[in-house]
């Protein structure tokens, strides 16, 4: 047996450059991808602080991306493809360990599909024992979870961070909003982030978020889910198993899916 979409319309709110094999996933299985991107990433170009810090950064033991969108600012804007073998490269998961690998740094220490900072702390090479006295930095977008940091510096490191992007809202016209939930609206939606599932809320109002708060919603993590039901969310909730796009597609087919024999 297998699982269609056929004739169901999924909202996907990932940021435009990151959609498209998401998008790709759902036409495959004979569902209709809406695309809505509900974050807008806005590097964080010509820094001085940034220049600095990466002009320098032999100074660290550890160097730590917490997203692929720190990679894609990080390697465009401000580092060669080439470190030094000395720097021990460690990413939040697979996808960001991809995104490190396409520009040639292969040797990253990972937390797999869980991707989170509580899945990357249980690595054996993040240890109090290794990480004592250690330098660490952490690139990511601006804010963020403090756990991470504040972990490891328990644990004996020093800890610093490269902020290289902003997240933003994008701009749209009401218009656009209100398209989405005339006529058939959405079977699904999929949203990747806390910040991202707030904005969605923000751009929809009125009678339509009253049909965004019951539509099932698929979300990267219990964090997500947690923060949806705190929303108003009375919908079904499924939290994929997988942070990436196969693991949101398979949360999306158990939970709006039609079997086929």
């Amino acid at each position: 047996m297998s699982a269609s979409l056929k004739n169901k319309r999924i909202l996907v709110t990932r940021p435009r450059h990151q959609a498209d094999q998401l998008c790709d996933f759902i036409s495959h299985a004979e569902g209709e991808a809406i695309l809505f991107p509900t974050i807008e990433i806005q590097p964080i170009l010509n820094s001085k602080i940034l220049s600095d810090c990466f002009a320098n950064i032999k100074q660290y033991d550890f160097v730590i991306f917490v997203s692929r969108n720190a990679v894609k600012v990080v390697f465009e804007h401000y580092l060669q493809p080439e470190l030094s073998s000395a720097i021990r490269l460690f990413a939040i998961g697979s996808g960001t360990a991809a995104a490190l690998s396409e520009v040639n740094m292969n040797t990253v220490q990972h937390a797999g599909a869980k991707a989170d900072s509580e899945s990357l702390l249980l690595l054996p090479e993040l240890q109090s024992e290794l990480v004592l006295n250690k330098k660490v930095l952490i690139v990511r977008g601006v804010g963020g979870r403090e756990l991470l940091a504040d972990n490891l510096k328990k644990r004996g490191a020093t800890v610093k961070y490269a902020e290289v992007y902003q997240r933003g809202m994008p701009e749209y016209d009401i218009q656009e909003c209100h398209e989405i939930w005339q006529n058939k609206s959405p079977d699904a939606v999929i949203v990747s982030s806390n910040e991202g599932l707030e904005n969605l809320l923000k751009l929809t109002v009125g009678q339509y978020q009253r049909k965004l708060l019951s539509t099932p919603l698929v979300t990267m993590s219990v964090r997500n889910a947690d923060l949806a039901k705190e929303l108003g969310f009375v919908s079904d909730i499924k939290v994929a198993k997988e942070k990436s796009d196969q693991g949101l597609l398979s949360a999306l087919l158990e939970l709006v899916g039609d079997t086929q024999t």
